[in-house]
């Protein structure tokens, strides 16, 4: 390795997802494997963002070792320093995460197995009237608030309630929405007063036809999705929204639809981010049949040439996230596409 280069990642220094049971992760815990920094509900700030664990992470990252990001599909934010130090110590989060609520309105079929309109308690009961102001020494610092990552924040009384407090006590915060789309109308969007507020809005949108939304989505609403969708278009046009971002999680079911979503966020001036399974949550008998990124499966090839089609390779403008691990996947190992991307520093 030559002297002074590093693989630099910013997720540890600038993000902070608190995710359901209050543990804090720098990145998705699915592609960390549930690396946890520590918990707001039983640690204090300061020994959880900048406590041993945290310390461990940012150093091990500044030495070039990324064992602890087996999963990640983030390849497009890691980039090259010269540096002498490890930064192991950190300023408070410009970013906070909040996926304190599973609760949903639907089940994508790769997300969960159990009942997804059971909304279980996740915060302690001791904890709850106090939840804004456990997560005050978080938000304080923030820019941006992103919410739910694990339920529907349309469809969650946790999340609306968080997103109506924060946005009084914390009037400069943006928010980061990730939704399936279906609550998502301009009515909600206003009784949340976040028409000025939202820095990024997300759908989740895991298929171009109906026929296919139907069969990932189970309980959804293609047609209100897509009107939604539309409306959003029409205010990020008019500048009222900052960003605007498709998921589309990609498996056997729906990986030929790749092309259709590309050109269809170019007609609706979004960008798409496409991204791999990661945790199985008991499901890994259905993983194995829709795992398309797995070189074991039988349509494994057929999306690695689609990946490798000019038209695919063109879209740049478009796909956010998911490209470089994509197009990289005959070497399918997170750990060789490091390497191969940064061959002067490892």
């Amino acid at each position: 390795m030559k002297e002074n280069k590093h693989i630099y990642c910013p997720n540890p220094y600038i993000l902070a997802e608190i995710m359901p049971y209050g543990e804090v992760y720098p990145c998705s815990c699915g592609w960390i494997r549930g690396y946890s920094f520590g918990n707001i509900f039983e640690q204090t700030f300061d020994e959880i963002w900048n406590g041993d664990r945290a310390k461990e992470f940012r150093e091990k990252l500044y030495n070039n070792d990324f064992s602890l990001c087996p999963g990640c599909q983030n390849l497009e934010i890691l980039q090259e320093i010269k540096d002498n130090e490890p930064k192991l110590v950190s300023e408070p989060p410009e970013r906070i995460l909040l996926g304190l609520d599973e609760f949903c309105d639907v089940k994508c079929i790769f997300c969960r197995g159990e009942n997804y309109k059971i909304n279980t308690n996740l915060i302690p009961k001791d904890k709850e009237d106090k939840l804004i102001e456990i997560l005050t020494p978080w938000l304080e610092h923030a820019k941006y608030v992103k919410t739910n990552a694990v339920g529907e924040v349309f469809a969650s009384k946790i999340s609306r309630d968080l997103i109506k407090e924060i946005a009084i006590k914390f009037p400069n915060i943006k928010f980061e929405i990730i939704t399936n789309g279906i609550q998502c109308t301009k009515e909600n969007i206003e009784n949340l007063n976040l028409t000025d507020k939202i820095s990024m809005m997300t759908v989740s949108l895991h298929a171009f036809s109906e026929k296919i939304y139907n069969k990932i989505v189970k309980g959804g609403d293609y047609k209100k999705v897509i009107d939604n969708i539309m409306y959003l278009s029409s205010l990020k046009k008019s500048g009222k929204i900052e960003r605007f971002e498709l998921h589309f999680t990609v498996t056997s079911i729906n990986y030929k639809e790749i092309p259709q979503i590309i050109k269809f966020c170019r007609q609706i001036d979004a960008k798409v981010r496409f991204l791999g399974l990661d945790c199985s949550r008991d499901l890994e008998e259905l993983y194995n049949k829709i795992n398309i990124q797995d070189k074991k499966h039988p349509d494994y090839n057929k999306l690695v040439k689609l990946v490798h089609s000019k038209e695919f390779i063109e879209s740049k403008d478009v796909v956010i996230q998911g490209y470089d691990y994509f197009v990289n996947l005959q070497k399918i190992s997170f750990i060789d596409t490091i390497k191969n991307n940064f061959k002067n520093i490892i």
